[in-house]
């Protein structure tokens, strides 16, 4: 029994690494933050109402929709498909005028154990984003999952995976992109009470054509549990991109609030 514990601390320890080595090399997208860690069997749906306050190069006032299908077989098999659209007003600096802009995206996503602690998933999506000059990504890829610690209280993961994205923005010099990227986060969540909820994911992004392409990106968020059908919930989004497209500048924040109906 001490030798197959000895042996899964050093998996562990060696996933760590390579995770780190990949980061290096590579980049990711942030979709960890979805997840839902629900475990019970069946479909499950989730819909959320958001009021957001976005600051860059210019300030956004946001409405959020967000709708999640979640489908859980036995413990073994978990499958979530997200639908999230956002529309606002926008007040670039210096210009009094306001502007409408829009984004969203579509994920799907599929998970399956391998062994205790350990999840093989294969993911798929597609985003726009008129904030980011984005007209469209595409990205298909699969990657590890791997729980490092769980309790009643708290439960971290990590991941490391790859994929193939491809992009196109609304800027002359650099309409279309198409990489190969890492997929590196550590998630932690931290149960506060039996009804407050605090979550952390941290990803680090390098592109594979140029090292001085990377990003560090964080989502937060706290939930309120009303009762098994509301919830209120607090996010913080930030972005740092150090070879950012266009003029949007290196930074990218957005802070919102809103209410999440379970059914």
């Amino acid at each position: 029994m001490w030798e197959k514990n000895l042996l899964d601390m050093k998996i562990k320890y060696l996933l760590i690494v390579l995770i780190t080595l990949l980061a290096i090399i590579n980049s990711q997208v942030n979709t960890e933050a979805m997840r839902s860690d629900d475990n019970n069997n069946g479909f499950s749906n989730h819909f959320s109402l958001d009021i957001g306050y976005e600051k860059a190069n210019s300030e956004v006032l946001e409405l959020a929709t967000e709708y999640r299908l979640d489908y859980i077989k036995n413990n073994n098999f978990h499958s979530f498909m997200v639908i999230n659209l956002e529309n606002g007003y926008e007040k670039e600096e210096d210009t009094p005028k306001n502007i409408i802009t829009n984004k969203g995206f579509i994920h799907l996503r599929l998970t399956k154990n391998l062994i205790p602690n350990y999840q093989i998933e294969v993911f798929t999506q597609y985003e726009f984003n008129e904030f980011l000059l984005l007209n469209d990504r595409y990205l298909l890829g699969s990657g590890l999952r791997i729980g490092i610690n769980k309790s009643k209280l708290t439960n971290t993961h990590l991941g490391i995976g790859l994929m193939v994205e491809k992009e196109n923005y609304n800027i002359d010099e650099e309409n279309d992109k198409k990489l190969l990227r890492s997929t590196n986060y550590i998630k932690n969540n931290i149960a506060l009470s039996s009804n407050i909820d605090l979550s952390n994911t941290v990803y680090f992004q390098i592109a594979s054509s140029d090292f001085n392409d990377y990003r560090i990106l964080y989502d937060g968020g706290l939930n309120f549990q009303v009762n098994d059908v509301i919830a209120f919930s607090i996010e913080l989004n930030y972005r740092y991109d150090n070879d950012p497209q266009g003029d949007l500048g290196n930074s990218y924040v957005q802070v919102s609030n809103g209410v999440l109906i379970n059914f």
